[in-house]
């Protein structure tokens, strides 16, 4: 009976499985299932020659089966690279996106001088992945992260401890649906010693944009595993920016800025919501592919 298996004919193996279920990377997705059944450190390649057990060969072919479900590879980990660090998710939190990381950059390279202390306010916090980069990068500053699901702000408690970052961070359950949603936030930054004002020099926002019923026509890896919450902006995509930016102005300080992601259709209706709600779009940034993604409002 063979105890040991070799690691390059487990990989042909898992990539040809992979391959044969049309997932879309297969090569990469083998190659990081195989590192992590075995707790490698480094991503294993075709020129690796390692002996792996029966017991680690059996965890390989168990994330196989999950990924060709469907589940994505961040799911298996239960964690996601985003901007310089890897950020722990849970199911109740949105897996990051690429194009999220828009916003951090941004911001890191507009504040990257400053010399005064940044007061950051991150609203649908999910992961933390977004505000946690941004104070990471940002020394002189502090973070308060709000969401309104519990389990999301305690995976955001976990990132922040993982990064070294709990003492710039406060975070709170908050319903941006709520009318008392802003009277709630002013009586956080009152209490907590890390705010010297009860508005923000940045707000930052990712909030869910997809229309219901385009919902059941996401891939798998999104509908049957990112949060429906933290995917649904209602009939239309707007119901989060409609209540987001119509008291958002009595967040900012007077050269506060907020910078919003967007679904990259949406932004000639979302003029139209800035100016009912006497906020001003300063600019359009697009994502990787071109495509208009994030927009800077005051």
């Amino acid at each position: 009976m063979v105890d040991y298996f070799n690691s390059k004919e487990l990989l042909i193996d898992g990539i040809s499985k992979l391959q044969f279920s049309k997932i879309p990377t297969p090569e990469l997705d083998a190659r990081i299932l195989l590192s992590y059944a075995i707790n490698h450190q480094d991503i294993i390649y075709m020129h690796n020659d390692i002996s792996i057990s029966k017991n680690e060969k059996n965890k390989f072919y168990d994330y196989l089966n999950k990924r060709i479900q469907g589940k994505p590879v961040s799911r298996i980990l239960g964690s996601r690279n985003f901007w310089k660090k890897d950020f722990l998710i849970n199911k109740y939190t949105l897996d990051p996106r690429q194009d999220s990381e828009v916003i951090v950059d941004i911001v890191t390279k507009t504040y990257s001088n400053s010399n005064k202390h940044i007061q950051i306010l991150d609203l649908g916090a999910g992961s933390g992945c977004i505000g946690l980069s941004i104070i990471d990068d940002l020394k002189n500053s502090s973070l308060l992260s709000l969401d309104i699901c519990k389990q999301a702000l305690e995976q955001v408690n976990i990132n922040a401890k993982r990064l070294n970052l709990s003492k710039k961070l406060h975070y709170a359950q908050i319903n941006w649906f709520e009318k008392t949603w802003i009277q709630n936030i002013k009586l956080i930054t009152e209490k907590e010693k890390l705010f010297s004002k009860n508005k923000f020099d940045i707000i930052v926002c990712n909030p869910p944009y997809i229309k219901s019923s385009e919902i059941k026509k996401l891939q798998i890896e999104v509908k049957n595993y990112d949060p429906l919450i933290s995917l649904d902006g209602g009939i239309d995509g707007y119901d989060s920016y409609k209540a987001i930016f119509k008291d958002l102005s009595k967040l900012l300080l007077n050269n506060g800025v907020c910078f919003v992601e967007i679904g990259y259709d949406m932004l000639e209706y979302i003029k139209i919501i800035l100016k009912e709600s006497n906020l001003n779009l300063i600019k359009v940034y697009k994502d990787f592919q071109g495509h208009s993604r994030v927009i800077q409002i005051s």
